[in-house]
């Protein structure tokens, strides 16, 4: 019963999952790329399912988080593929039929459509014999008396009838058998023998029906057994990530892996210790797909190398960019605390001081990074870590270095939609304008106890950014002072060259800090 509750929740939340489904969809869509590449079929259609359920529509282009494009979602295919690899013909073509409803690469779908005609043909009929009759034992049974057999050609006569003989040492069938009921005979121009077998008395005709019967009872069994099978996929769908089938590495370099943090859209981070100095790491792990991308391991490295420039109190230090051959990895500082999503969600919005001194410690660490040359470019609640009181921005696993020309285009937008500068939409190469206008978005959530752009779809949420003014704020937060309103204002506005600097932005917070009372919380 309580199994029931939860898959009619599910079942219920599932609009609300479609319209936070990005991530959630693309980590089991790639999930499933990398079950079907270990040949995991049973696995990877688990992982398909989930992303189906998230997004049941097929697209060639899909705009995600982190990397904001995802070429060729086609979710039905790789389940049909899988399906029929793992012996369920039936739901390979169910599969199919929706793959050609969602207009999925035709290509493919024609592959799978010959691949599973091929399957049927090779598969036994149910009502079909284990013996098929041979064309001699067929030939007396096909003529009716007004059509008797023909003659044998006058050139070629018939050869004499010959006498099966037993093996040796086996007793001849016929002997323990009565003779068969009498049938009419019918009238022959020509005595003719034929060499063939009796073949009533062995099979009675009643016999001959019961493949027939057989067959029909698997049915029910059949139909029982995908229910079970049904009822434990949707149970295995809601693990989390960490009890997946994939095997997670048990060292990588000096590190000993202990358990597995999280896994994101392009890589999973592990808990480790070093194996001589036992400090711990936050080990991150590119995605095996990943692994035949030459250019995202080129950039991956590169920005690795890049984060062991950055060393400020308030950002997570990058201590190993990993290896330049083999699987890449990086190794960064691993801090325990919680993040500020999750202190937003539990304790709401922070007293007027202790936003002032979080966000003083953020706009810090990103004029840090600005003054190398280095942009986020995923600024969020998320990515903002504390330890002890203080806190500490994480991940630039997908920042770039400004104004460089060696990086690919490919992933045009990457950050995510609530905090995306409206430039970031529209070049790949954008500048610390961009860091400050997520900065911007998050002082706002802070106070307003929520994002000011909000939608059902990514889509509708970026096109607000692009579009709609940002909401007033103090009519949210009467207590907050107007010059301090007007900050996030100008942080927010469309256009990035009128949004101030990392100087004018420290200044202004350090000067409302003085002037306030000290925080009282954590």
């Amino acid at each position: 019963m309580a199994f029931r509750i939860r898959a009619a929740l599910g079942l219920g939340m599932a609009p609300l999952l479609m319209a936070q489904a990005q991530p959630t969809f693309y980590a089991a869509y790639q999930d499933g790329l990398d079950a079907e590449h270990q040949g995991q079929w049973k696995a990877a259609a688990t992982a398909y399912r989930r992303a189906i359920e998230l997004r049941p529509a097929s697209a060639a282009r899909v705009v995600i988080y982190g990397n904001n494009l995802l070429t060729n979602y086609s979710p039905h295919t790789h389940l049909a593929r899988c399906l029929l690899e793992s012996g369920d013909v039936n739901g390979a073509q169910a599969a199919l039929g929706k793959a050609a409803h969602f207009d999925e690469p035709k290509a493919e779908r024609d592959a799978l459509h010959h691949a599973i005609s091929q399957r049927i043909q090779a598969a036994p009929l149910p009502n079909e014999p284990a013996s098929r009759i041979t064309p001699a034992e067929a030939a007396p049974l096909a003529h009716s008396p007004s059509h008797p057999p023909p003659p044998p050609p006058a050139t070629e006569p018939a050869p004499p009838p010959v006498p099966l003989q037993p093996a040796p040492g086996i007793r001849a069938a016929t002997s323990a058998v009565p003779p068969s009921p009498a049938r009419p005979k019918a009238a022959s121009p020509a005595p003719v023998e034929a060499p063939i077998s009796t073949p009533a008395p062995a099979q009675p005709l009643a016999a001959q029906g019961e493949p027939t019967r057989n067959w029909r009872m698997v049915w029910p069994i059949g139909a029982l057994l995908s229910l079970a099978g049904a009822l434990l996929i949707r149970r295995w769908r809601r693990r989390p990530l960490e009890e997946s089938s994939f095997k997670d590495p048990q060292q990588l370099g000096p590190y000993r892996i202990e358990r597995l943090l999280g896994r994101g859209g392009f890589a999973s981070t592990y808990l480790a210790h070093h194996i001589t100095t036992k400090t711990p790491v936050a080990l991150k792990l590119l995605h095996p797909y990943r692994h035949d991308d030459p250019e995202f391991l080129r950039r991956f490295r590169q920005e690795a190398k890049l984060g062991t420039m950055l060393d400020h109190p308030n950002l997570v230090r990058m201590l190993d960019p990993g290896p330049e051959t083999g699987p890449p990895w990086l190794a960064m500082e691993y801090v325990s605390g919680r993040r500020l999503d999750q202190v937003l969600r539990e304790g709401g919005p922070p007293s007027l001081p202790a936003f002032l001194r979080i966000a003083l410690q953020i706009a810090g660490a990103m004029a840090h990074a600005h003054s190398l040359g280095i942009v986020h470019r995923d600024l969020k609640p998320g990515n903002v870590i504390f330890d002890g009181d203080q806190a500490k921005v994480m991940d630039f696993g997908i920042s770039r270095i400004v104004d460089s020309n060696t990086l690919t285009t490919t992933y045009a937008f990457l950050g995510t939609p609530r905090y995306a500068a409206p430039e970031a939409q529209r070049k790949a190469q954008v500048g610390p304008a961009a860091d400050r206008y997520a900065f911007g978005i998050i002082l706002f959530e802070m106070l307003a106890g929520h994002p000011p752009f909000d939608g059902e779809t990514p889509f509708e949420i970026l096109d607000q950014h692009q579009r709609t003014p940002l909401p007033d704020l103090s009519a949210l937060r009467p207590d907050v002072p107007p010059e301090l309103v007007d900050l996030i204002e100008r942080l927010c506005r469309k256009d990035p060259d009128q949004r101030p600097g990392d100087e004018e932005v420290i200044r202004t917070l350090e000067q409302f800090l003085l002037e306030s009372p000290p925080a009282k919380e954590p």
